[in-house]
Parts: C-alpha cells; structure tokens; sequence
C-alpha cells in the first residue's frame, strides 16, 4: 500500500488537471441509498408517529421490501446494484474471499498487482510498473455506462467501488476506501495515562501510553496551569526501503532453520533462532516506522479542562468530550523525498487520567495520495465547498468502538458527525443535479453502523442485557437505548431536506424529479454466533495434523526457493475435505481448484447434500433452529465467476451468524456455538429472505415484479434510455 501511495503522490505532481464541459438532462432521478434500512423498522417507526417525511412518502408513493443479495452482506448486495447483476458475474461473494494460493484471506473488493519493473534510488526500492490496487468487480458499473451514454451522473459515497473505476461519471467511493495508513476501515489513535491500559497495536488501532508530567499543576497551588504532553501520530509505514527486503529474506531463512532445529529436537538452537527473528522484526518494524511528532497542551486555566492539540503551525481545541475540528498532518517518507498529507479530529476523552483519541488519518482531498474520486478534481471541488471531510470508507468509528477506545455515547457523537457531513454532501449534490439533470445516487452508512453496534442496548434478549459483558460499559448513559431509534428519526430529517431540494427544483419548473429510496439489506438481531471451522472439525470435513492445536488454518511459510511450505500448516490438506473463509459460505476443498484440493467433481454433490442436511437440522441448547435455509452455489449464482464462489451458502436464522474468527479462517477449540458478547450485536448476514431491504419510490409507479436491486439498475437505465450490457439480470421496475 506505501508504494502506491508513494507512486500515486509522484504521479500527481506530474499530471495537472483538465477541464471538459459537463453533460446535461431534462430527466433527473434521485436514488437516495440508506444501508440498513429495514421495511418492518421503519414501518414500526412510521406507525409510531417518529418519521413524518418517510410518512409522507409512503403515503403518496409505493413502498415494498426489496430482495437483497445471497448472502446478504453489503459489498455483495451494492456490488448488485452497482452492476444490475448476480454474484456470478460480478464476482463478490463476501466481505473477504480466500486465497486460493495458500488458503488465506483476501479482500473482496480490491487486489493489489504485482510489481514489475523497479528501480533502487538512495536506499529505496521505486517500482516503475506495477503495484497498483485494482478492482475486483468482473461487470460494468451502471454509472460507467450511462456517463459513456452522456447521461450526467453523480455518486457520492457508493460503498465496494474502491479502487475507482475509470469513467467520465462524477464518482466518491465508500466502504472499501482506505485511510491515509492504507487501513479499509480506518486506524485511530488513543493516547492514554490509565492504568487500565497498556500500549498495543492492531490493524485498525494503536494505544500508546501518555507521559503527563503534572509538576505544574503542583507547583501553581490553586491548579490552574497549563500541562505539555509530547506525543507522536503515525502514518503509513515506510515499505519501500531496500533494507526491506534483506530483513524480510532473512528473517525467512531463519524460519526455515528453525523448523529444521525443531524436527531435530534442538531445543537450545530453537530458541536462539527465535531470539534472532524477534530483533529482525523489531528492527524492520523500526526502519518502515513513520511518524508526526506533536504537543497537547492540557489547559485548566479556565471553568473547564480543555485540551489545544498542536502540529506544526496547526491547532485544534476541545474540552473533555467534545471533538476538535479537523487538523491537519504531514508525514516525510522515502527520506524526506515525498510528504504525504491528510486531516485527522481529536476527541479529548478524559483530562485525569489523560485520554486522547483521534480518528484514522483522511486522506487530504486537496493534495490526495492516492484519487479518492472521479475525475480527481471532484474531491477538491467538494472540499472547496465544504471544507476537509471524512473520505475513508465507512468513517463512523465503529471498530474503534468495538475495540472500546470509545464509550457509547463518544461513537454516537462521531456518528452525528458523519451523519450531519454527508447532509452537506448532499447539498452540494443536488446544486449538481439542479444544474445539469440526470441520475444522482446519494449514499448514508450511519443507520447500518449504529444498528450493528448498539442492537443490545435495546435488545432485551440479547446476551450483553442478560450477562453485562463488555459491551455494557455505559450505565450512566441512559440514551443507549433509544439510539436505533434517534438514527432512524435523523435519516428522517436528512430525507426532508431531500424533498425540500427536490420539491423546489420542479417549482423551478426542472421535474418532476423521480426519487427512489433503497437499502441493500434489513436488519436483525446478532445473540449467538457459530464457529464453523469447528463444526467441520468436529464432523470430519476438516482434518488437523497429529499433535495440531487450533488456529488459523492458513499457511503463512515458505520454503527456501518461496514456495508455500505445506508442512507448517495445522491443516492435514490430504484428509480435509472442507473449509470456511468468510462469513457465509462453505468451500469445498476441491481437486483442481484449491491448492491441495482432494474433492472431485463427482464427490461434490453428495457431499455438499451431506452437510446441507447436517446443518440444517443443526439446533441449538435451547432447541432453536439454526439455519433456516441453505443452498448450493449453483442454484442461486448463475455466470462466470459461480465456480469460485463458496459451494454452499449459509441463510442463518434470526439471531444467528458466523463468528469473527470463522470468517479469517480459524478454528478457535471453542464450543460450536456461543454467546456473541460483542458490541457488534446487531446483523444482516442471515438467510436473505429474514433480512430484505427497503424499496420505496416516489411517484407510485406500480412495480412489474417483486423488486430486487438489480432491478433498480435496470430500471435507472430504462429512465435515462440507455442500452444495458449484454446479460445483465435485472429488469424494470416501472
């Protein structure tokens, strides 16, 4: 990811910008997409009096649940509606996909190609090709096509459309969008003096520990003084140093050693080599090391504590609970050859102990490092208009609050703010549409997010009411409860604002203006999660080598020539005859196709009919059925791309799902089925037909069919009269 960044930053100093004129239409729809939106939630809502313009709408307009994708997940379901076609010939079939070198994981949405020809300068490794991320979807987006038609197009925010496609369309992708550090979901910040935590490290956090020194509190008497924290951000790791590669070559050949020593029983030579590798990764990890250094200046010198984060010439101020504004940062990498820019919001959590948190690093979107829009002058003219933004997918800090850096009530006040953005997103949108016509989709996560992490707190059946566990960190903050709610009634009021913009367009005599609003999935609760990896394990399917404890059944080794090393595998891949990466699937092991595959085609059937039958009589302690529905690939994907989807796909029941570890492909030794305790409590990752979208549309039209989201792309496409791409699936709705 550091080289593309670095790449993507030279390439921008070269290439300047060029102007076309925009294309125009006297038909203008608004596709209005609200991930999570639930029928029977939101009718439950309109029936209580709590959403009047949603009201409005239904009244006036149709309103139906909408088929969602098999599995129901929402890379899977946009990826739907994006192409107007199945998995099949789109090619995502979940958040993550396995590598099918190694058995791994992979992201659905993305790859990154090799890196071809390079050049060493000063100490660094420059490649000349390769090394871009590359979009994995197999079919044409809608907006692709009907720009290439000269219809206008606007998408902000689509979620699984990083990296961007190339097209004349105005376009901001979402979920799959990675912060400055190159992190999909983001990576924050919490600064801390507690006692209760200590320094770590994850792919979407770090912690580190505060040194506060509070002498001037003390020697000012009366505590009003100003205390200086010295703290250090960081960004992406600097990959690109030849250093790199020896350490990396070396620490493999140690490993290779190592195993050697321990087949031989050489315990004292095991353990030195061990030592030898741990001071090479310290090394490495300090050589790719990139950081900002900067002051908090903790302020007691008036009725509140507050905190003045400083960097640079820079400065953002908040009490404690309250965010800054957005401040900049920069980072020097490749020895100070390339600065690499971004804009982060500070939250001061607690003043004694010190607690500071600050949201991944956004990509700058007036000086980006890699595009965060098409063309790329979008992203700046947006910024123009409404100042820094959050541009990484999903921005809601939802893993930050799973990973309790942030209490309840601090995630719903960052989610207020995501929320209270894109409405000026929004705005700036329609100016877009009123002026040019044509097809504007316009995309908010926050309902999803919020439904996924606060579930339990209105969930009286879930595990974290009846066992408070850690998602209950919160008694004081009453509101909890109402939080699915109170996300519902802003949606509400950001549906307003939509109307008043429309409404005043057809007074301005530029309508009617058709307006359809759709989610990708419903929602429903998350009380039990299963462990399938083990579920194989204890049936058969999946085979651990003699003496294996559980874990991650990927192989991560290499032998000496850079093959995959079998041999350190948990996994008897000779025995195994099925495996899971994913949160939805079941994938065979088959011959031919995985690497070590022993399934044939002629076994696959019957052995797929077995386990279906298993499952689906699968019940839980209390007798409750697991899964409701369960089908073979082949009977719900149709194209190309069926043969690499998982061979059997899961419809869980209500209150059920995949477990964390399941989907990275571990085996945990755990019971089969537990309590999920997990702030992440709510779900749509079920049987589709529990968990259908939302579907309503403005002028009445009657709707040809029981809607599906392909069918909106086709139906977008018949409004604008573009010719769709050959094979696709959906059909018009009106």
């Amino acid at each position: 990811m550091a080289r593309y960044l670095i790449l993507a930053t030279c390439a921008l100093l070269l290439l300047g910008g060029c102007g076309s004129s925009e294309p125009t239409s006297d038909t203008r729809v608004v596709v209005f997409g609200v991930d999570g939106l639930d029928p029977e939630l939101l009718q439950e809502r309109i029936d209580r009096g709590m959403l009047p313009n949603f009201a409005r709408l239904v009244e006036v307009g149709t309103f139906e649940p909408l088929q969602t994708s098999w599995p129901p997940q929402s890379p899977v379901s946009w990826s739907n509606f994006i192409t107007g076609t199945n998995p099949g010939k789109h090619g995502l079939y979940d958040f993550i996909h396995v590598d099918r070198a190694n058995y791994g994981v992979l992201s659905s949405m993305s790859t990154t190609e090799p890196v071809g020809l390079q050049v060493s300068l000063m100490g660094y490794d420059m490649p000349l090709t390769g090394g871009a991320q590359l979009s994995t979807r197999q079919f044409p987006a809608f907006w692709e096509v009907m720009s290439e038609a000269g219809v206008p197009v606007y998408v902000h925010r689509m979620p699984a459309n990083y990296p961007m496609p190339e097209t004349t369309a105005v376009t901001f992708p979402d979920m799959g969008t990675p912060d400055l550090a190159g992190a999909a979901s983001g990576k924050a910040f919490l600064w801390t003096e507690s006692a209760d935590r200590s320094e770590k490290d994850s792919d979407s956090y770090y912690i580190r520990k505060a040194a506060v020194n509070r002498l001037p509190l003390q020697m000012a008497g009366d505590g009003r003084a100003v205390v200086k924290v010295p703290l250090r951000i960081y960004g992406p790791p600097d990959t690109a140093k030849s250093i790199i590669g020896v350490l990396m070559g070396r620490i493999e050949e140690l490993g290779r050693q190592r195993r050697e020593a321990e087949a031989l029983g050489n315990d004292t030579l095991v353990a030195e080599i061990g030592t030898e590798i741990g001071e090479l990764n310290a090394q490495m990890a300090s050589e790719q090391e990139v950081f900002t250094t900067f002051d908090a200046f903790i302020d007691y010198t008036g009725a509140e504590p507050q905190v003045t984060v400083q960097i640079g010439d820079h400065f953002g101020i908040a009490q404690v609970g309250t965010w800054t504004d957005w401040v900049p940062v920069e980072f020097s990498v490749m020895g100070g050859m390339v600065a690499l820019s971004g804009y982060t919001r500070f939250l001061l959590k607690g003043d004694e102990p010190f607690e500071l948190y600050a949201s991944p690093i956004q990509v700058d979107p007036w000086n980006p490092v890699f595009e965060v829009s098409t063309p790329a002058e979008a992203a700046v003219e947006l910024a123009d208009a409404i100042g820094p933004y959050y541009t990484q997918g999903f921005p809601d800090a939802y893993k930050a609050y799973k990973a309790d850096l942030l209490n309840t009530a601090e995630f719903v006040s960052q989610s207020d703010t995501v929320l209270e953005e894109r409405k000026e997103m929004m705005h700036y949108a329609c100016d877009q549409l009123e002026s040019n016509g044509g097809c504007l989709f316009f995309y908010t996560g926050s309902l999803d997010l919020r439904s996924h992490m606060l579930w339990w707190a209105q969930d009286d059946l879930h595990p974290n009411q009846e066992d408070p566990g850690p998602a209950i960190d919160d008694p004081d903050y009453s509101e909890a409860a109402q939080q699915i709610d109170r996300v519902y009634v802003q949606v509400d009021e950001a549906l307003g604002e939509l109307l008043a913009r429309i409404e005043k367009m057809e007074a301005e005599g530029k309508g009617p203006v058709e307006l359809i609003i759709m989610s990708d999935h419903g929602f429903a609760p998350f009380r039990r999660k299963m462990h399938l990896n083990d579920w194989l394990l204890q049936e058969g399917y999946l085979v651990l080598k003699d003496g294996a404890e559980p874990g991650m059944i990927a192989v991560s080794g290499k032998t000496e020539d850079g093959e995959i090393d079998w041999d350190s595998s948990i996994v008897d891949w000779s025995k195994t005859k099925a495996y899971v990466v994913g949160f939805n699937g079941i994938i065979l092991n088959r011959e031919g196709r995985e690497p070590q595959g022993i399934v044939t085609d002629a076994e696959a059937d019957v052995l797929l009919d077995e386990m279906r039958d298993k499952l689906l009589s699968l019940r839980d302690e209390d007798g409750a059925t697991v899964l409701t529905t369960i089908r073979k690939a082949s009977e719900v994907f149709s194209g190309p791309m069926t043969d690499v989807a998982p061979d059997l796909q899961l419809g869980f029941n209500v209150g059920y799902g995949a477990s964390d570890e399941t989907a990275v492909g571990e085996i945990t030794g755990d019971a089969v089925i537990v309590d999920n305790v997990s702030r992440w409590s709510g779900s749509h990752l079920m049987d589709p037909e529990l968990v259908r979208g939302t579907i309503i549309v403005r002028s009445g039209a009657t709707l040809s069919k029981d809607p599906a989201l392909e069918d909106i792309t086709a139906t977008l496409y018949k409004e604008f009269n573009v010719v769709p791409p050959a094979d696709m699936d959906g059909k018009p709705l009106f």
